[in-house]
């Protein structure tokens, strides 16, 4: 992974000053404004992004739809980072979703966090690896906000809260492992997991189940669909993480 890092921002402050020279000390840092023709005209764009939202949120929506439109086309081979209030990150999500972001920084912004994510990420390899991206389905919005958080320092985490939404994501972005609830409402992991075995574009992505039930005959239903495995939606943490990280050594 290189060292770079495009820094947006439309002025710069004390406190962008402040985090623009914490950033220098590891990275090279170019500072650009919201300017989508500015953007474009760079020889060679970095692969990491840290946008520093304002009060004037619209004039970010070029480089928003601009940095979506790259995440897609090149499989999420570069990262971003959004700095800015809750009302201006929720702005900046109706146009890039929050499943195509890395992490949001509130402000007033812990400076060394923001150091911190970026650095662990430049340890762990680098993009030109790709972090594995992992789809999460599941209808309870609590599981979600679990998993992510969990994975999300090691991983590029996707989040779906329904089948239709699972199979709109995979319809124009990849995942290499999907994290799939088995006892939604509507159409049930199962027939998601069907679904998605059905179709050539999908029929090779890793499926995990996930289940809040450990008795012996859910256990057998759910295996009897060959997923990769199984994994209890109670289990903690640190359990979950290894899980994870043990499936992505086996392969």
């Amino acid at each position: 992974m290189t060292n770079r890092i495009l820094f947006v921002c439309s002025k710069q402050n004390f406190l962008v000053k402040t985090v623009l020279q914490a950033l220098h000390e590891s990275f090279e840092v170019e500072v650009v404004e919201p300017d989508i023709v500015e953007i474009k005209l760079l020889e060679k764009l970095p692969d990491i992004f840290v946008v520093h939202l304002d009060d004037d949120v619209h004039s970010f929506n070029g480089t928003l739809n601009f940095l979506k439109e790259k995440l897609n086309e090149e499989n999420a081979d570069r990262v971003i980072y959004l700095i800015g209030t809750d009302m201006e990150l929720e702005a900046a999500h109706r146009i890039l979703p929050r499943t195509l972001v890395t992490a949001d920084f509130l402000r007033p912004l812990n400076i060394g966090e923001i150091v911190k994510k970026i650095s662990t990420l430049n340890l762990q390899g680098g993009i030109h690896s790709r972090r594995k991206r992992i789809l999460i389905v599941d209808d309870d919005s609590v599981s979600l906000k679990f998993m992510k958080n969990c994975l999300s320092e090691k991983y590029d985490i996707a989040l779906a809260n329904s089948s239709v939404n699972a199979i709109s994501f995979l319809a124009k972005a990849e995942a290499d492992l999907i994290l799939l609830d088995y006892e939604m409402p509507g159409a049930n992991g199962l027939q998601v997991f069907e679904m998605l075995k059905s179709e050539s574009r999908t029929a090779q992505i890793p499926v995990i189940f996930l289940t809040s039930k450990d008795d012996k005959e859910t256990v057998m239903k759910v295996l009897a669909a060959h997923p990769e495995k199984y994994l209890l939606k109670n289990m903690d943490a640190e359990s979950l993480v290894k899980s994870i990280d043990d499936f992505f050594k086996g392969k």
